[in-house]
C-alpha cells in the first residue's frame, strides 16, 4: 500500500499525492513582481536585498535554489523574519494556484508536518526522533483555516507563458499539466499506474480516486507502453499513462521515444485532437533536460510527419525552468530550419 492510501490521522510526509505541500513542488507564483517556479526559490530569494539577485532565483529549480540560498549571507534579522517570509511565499503559492488551495482544503483537519530524515527541526520533524518545531506544517494549517473561513480567497494568476510553433504543430507551456486545456494529458506513470510523485502524483490528486480505481483494472504498464483512462475531475477528458525508462538503462532512448509514439497512436485511435505531454523521464528517472527534450521533440515530429492527415496538435508542458529552456532551445532550432517562425507571448 502506498503512503497516501494508508489511513492516517496526520500527514507526516509531504510525498506522493501530498507532494504539493512541500516547497520543492513545481508551481509558479509571483512575489514582489518576480515570478518564481517553486516555493523554495521564492523563499531563498527573500534572503536577498538586491532585486537582480532575486531574479536569479526565478530561473532555478528547487535544489539549485536551496544551494544558492545556503551560500548567501542572510540579513542580520533573518532568524526573526524567516517565518514571516515563508508565510508570504505560501500565501502566494496557494492563493495564485486555486487547484493547490483546493487540494490543501481536501486535507481536512489532519495535522500537517513535514517529516524528514535530514534533521530539519525548525521547518519540520525528524522522522526517527519525532523532535521538531514543524513551522512549515503550522503555517500550512493556519493558511488552510483562513481558506476554509473565507478570510483568504484564491484567484488564478495566469503566470504561465505559451510558445507556439505553428509549422511544427507543437506548443510549449510552462504550466501545470493538470490545468491544461487539451482534451488529453499524458501521465509520467510508474509501472503500477497507481500514482507516485511528481507529475504522476499531481495528476492522480487532481483527477480524484476514480482514476486510481480505473487504473487498478489495467494490469499495470510496461516501459514504453501507453494506456488510456478517463480524466474524471481533470479539465482533460482523457489521461494517457506511459512509463518512461530510467536514464542509462539498455535501449532507454528507444523506449523513451516509444512512449511518445505509442501515446500519440492511442490518442489518434480515440479521435483525440489535442494532447499535452510532460517531458518524460526528465525527473527522478534521471534523463538530462537537453537529451530528454531532443528525444521528445524528435519522437513527436516523426509521428506528426508520418500522419499529415491527422488534426492532432501537441503541447509540451514543463514548469521547471531548465526543462522549459531545453525544450524552447530544441523547438526554436527546429523551427528556424522550417518556414515557420517562433511566436511567444505571455498568457493574458
Amino acid at each position: 500500500m502506498r503512503y497516501y492510501e494508508t489511513p492516517r490521522i496526520s500527514i507526516d510526509r509531504f510525498v506522493e499525492e501530498y507532494e504539493f505541500l512541500n516547497n520543492f513542488y513545481p508551481c509558479r507564483m509571483e512575489l514582489d513582481n518576480i515570478v518564481y517556479p517553486n516555493a523554495e526559490a521564492a523563499y531563498q530569494a527573500q534572503k536577498c536585498t538586491d532585486t537582480e539577485e532575486k531574479r536569479v532565483f526565478s530561473q532555478l529549480d528547487p535544489m539549485a535554489a536551496k544551494r544558492r540560498g545556503r551560500a548567501l549571507s542572510p540579513p542580520p534579522d533573518w532568524d526573526r523574519v524567516r517565518r514571516r517570509a515563508m508565510e508570504r511565499v505560501l500565501r502566494a503559492k496557494f492563493l495564485q494556484n486555486p487547484e493547490l488551495a483546493a487540494a490543501l482544503l481536501d486535507t481536512g483537519d489532519r495535522m500537517l508536518q513535514e517529516g524528514n530524515g535530514w534533521h530539519d527541526l525548525y521547518w519540520g520533524v525528524d522522522l526517527k526522533t519525532g523532535a521538531g518545531e514543524n513551522h512549515l506544517g503550522l503555517l500550512l494549517m493556519a493558511l488552510r483555516a483562513d481558506l476554509r473561513a473565507g478570510r483568504l480567497v484564491p484567484a488564478a494568476a495566469n503566470l504561465y507563458h505559451r510558445a507556439a510553433f505553428p509549422g511544427l504543430r507543437i506548443c510549449l507551456e510552462d504550466r501545470d499539466i493538470t490545468c491544461s486545456d487539451c482534451a488529453c494529458i499524458v501521465n509520467a506513470a510508474n509501472e503500477t499506474l497507481l500514482g507516485g510523485s511528481g507529475v504522476d502524483g499531481a495528476i492522480h490528486r487532481a483527477a480524484g480516486p476514480e482514476l486510481r480505481a480505473e487504473c487498478r483494472l489495467l494490469g499495470g504498464c510496461r516501459t514504453g507502453e501507453a494506456k488510456l483512462t478517463k480524466g474524471y475531475r481533470l479539465k482533460a477528458a482523457h489521461v494517457i499513462h506511459t512509463v518512461g525508462p530510467v536514464y542509462g538503462g539498455p535501449d532507454g532512448d528507444e523506449a523513451l521515444s516509444a512512449c511518445y509514439q505509442n501515446a500519440l497512436e492511442l490518442a489518434a485511435a480515440h479521435h483525440i485532437p489535442t494532447i499535452a505531454f510532460p517531458i518524460l523521464s526528465a525527473g527522478k528517472f534521471g534523463y538530462p533536460p537537453q537529451k530528454a527534450a531532443e528525444i521528445a521533440v524528435a519522437a513527436v515530429r516523426r509521428w506528426l510527419e508520418a500522419h499529415p492527415e491527422s488534426p492532432m496538435t501537441v503541447t509540451f508542458s514543463c514548469v521547471q525552468p531548465a526543462l522549459y529552456a531545453a525544450m524552447e532551445k530544441t523547438l526554436s532550432r527546429l523551427a528556424r530550419r522550417g518556414s515557420s517562425a517562433l511566436t511567444s507571448d505571455p498568457v493574458p
